[in-house]
């Protein structure tokens, strides 16, 4: 009888043991597959950070009068706002512009990234607010 209770004990301990083994086995597991996942993001962020450079270099190479024009358009109401007679003109080109519509604006933002090569940047910025919003929202 003592036979029977000993194995009864010694098998409950050596179930625990394997239960605990098993929950220490399956935590390890899943420690390895975040490390993995959070490498390969750093590697896929690299690889995109370069691939958005390399393109940020070529732009740079290749510019010409298209960058002067959008310089200039850029540059001129600045400039003109400061000179009285035309700072009106410059206002009411602004308040036109408030109608222009949403999408529009996003159209001139592309241009202007391709343009002056900011590709890397905007890949940073969006990024970093992806990350946030995961963060915030408690997203893996």
């Amino acid at each position: 009888m003592i036979g029977a209770i000993t194995a009864l004990i010694t098998g409950g301990f050596s179930a625990y043991r394997q239960h605990s083994q098993n929950k220490a086995n399956a935590l390890k597991r899943h420690d390895e597959l975040a490390q993995a996942q959070h490498h390969a993001r750093v590697k896929r962020l690299e690889s995109g950070d370069t691939n958005a450079t390399n393109l940020d270099l070529l732009s740079l190479k290749t510019r010409g009068l298209k960058d002067e024009f959008i310089l200039l358009v850029v540059f001129i109401p600045l400039i003109l706002s400061f000179i009285p007679d035309y700072a009106p003109t410059v206002q009411a080109g602004f308040e036109a512009l408030e109608q222009v519509p949403e999408f529009y604006w996003y159209v001139v933002a592309a241009v202007v990234i391709d343009t002056f090569g900011f590709r890397s940047m905007v890949r940073y910025l969006l990024e970093s607010l992806v990350m946030k919003r995961r963060d915030t929202h408690g997203v893996n």
